[in-house]
């Protein structure tokens, strides 16, 4: 919307909450990390999934569904779990990431929205030496596309985050990249929102997008209901943007384009800090336990756990 407003279009903005990111950027893990790009997709991948199943506090949970585009988009990661798919995959996603943070940077600079943003970096720490030397290899395969990923010994860690120090003799090494960051993704997004209005743009919040009306190969409206009034009205447009997250999938797939896109479902917690002082403030990846740690002003947010659960 905020590019949109850019470049001279009108904008209207639709969304079922009522404000902006209240679905996905509500409570997510609040880490920007160009340099933890490596796709979920590799040649050990459907091992660890076939183990993570027999676990209760695996960091994938998959939950089969009669649903044959759950079963459609499982197949299609199974044929990127080889080597070659694997180094094509890292590639475009490093360049994806360095661009977004980039393009990030830039619209912070612009605004100065403040959203409990730490320039620190992202600290990887691993439990056991197998771990840490995976982590290592990487850090190595983030190197080779121009990442500064760092690998640290265990007092290495400790020094870039003293608040470890206590949990220090479980700690076998890490790695680091100074030039992550992490941020709340609510915070920024709403004033961003709030920005976008003041310059003109039109937000529809409370209103479902029922589905969209074509004319020949054009989108000649898209149909919404206000869920106070249940009124429903058609939306008439030049151009039109679907970023729905993984509901932009079923959205699109009446108009013949099939985006092979599933929700995976994350869970957080965010605590109030009793002692900030002696609290972590670099964002932290605890490799064992698959689990985000990020600061958050007087806060701390606890991400972790993927969940194939379908549209639930």
């Amino acid at each position: 919307a905020w590019h949109l407003l850019d470049e001279g279009h009108e904008v209207t903005v639709v969304d079922r909450q009522d404000d902006a990111a209240l679905e996905t950027s509500f409570a997510n893990g609040a880490q920007i990390s160009v340099s933890f790009c490596e796709p979920w997709a590799n040649a050990e991948a459907p091992f660890k999934v076939a183990k993570w199943l027999l676990r209760d506090d695996s960091p994938l949970l998959f939950r089969p569904r009669l649903d044959p585009h759950q079963w459609r988009w499982g197949l299609s990661f199974l044929t990127q779990c080889t080597d070659a798919a694997f180094e094509r995959n890292v590639a475009q996603l490093v360049a994806l990431g360095r661009y977004s943070h980039e393009a990030l940077k830039s619209l912070v600079a612009t605004t100065g929205i403040e959203y409990d943003r730490l320039e620190r970096g992202i600290l990887h720490f691993f439990s056991t030496p197998a771990e840490f030397d995976a982590g290592a290899a990487g850090a190595e395969l983030m190197r080779r596309y121009g990442v500064d990923r760092r690998v640290l010994t265990r007092d290495e860690v400790l020094k870039v985050e003293p608040a470890l120090a206590a949990f220090g003799a479980h700690i076998a090494g890490g790695t680091y990249t100074p030039s992550d960051e992490s941020g709340d993704a609510r915070v920024f997004t709403q004033q961003l929102a709030r920005l976008c209005a003041q310059r003109g743009a039109t937000f529809l919040y409370g209103h479902d997008v029922l589905g969209l009306d074509r004319s020949g190969d054009r989108v000649a409206g898209v149909r919404v209901r206000d869920r106070a009034t249940r009124q429903a009205r058609t939306l008439k447009a030049d151009h039109y943007v679907a970023a729905m997250g993984s509901f932009t999938a079923p959205l699109l797939r009446p108009l013949g384009v099939c985006l092979n896109i599933y929700p995976a479902k994350g869970y957080s917690a965010t605590l109030r800090l009793k002692r900030p002082e002696r609290a972590s403030t670099v964002s932290l990846l605890d490799d064992s336990r698959k689990v985000a740690i990020s600061r958050l002003g007087d806060e701390v947010r606890i991400a972790g756990t993927a969940e194939m659960a379908g549209y639930d």
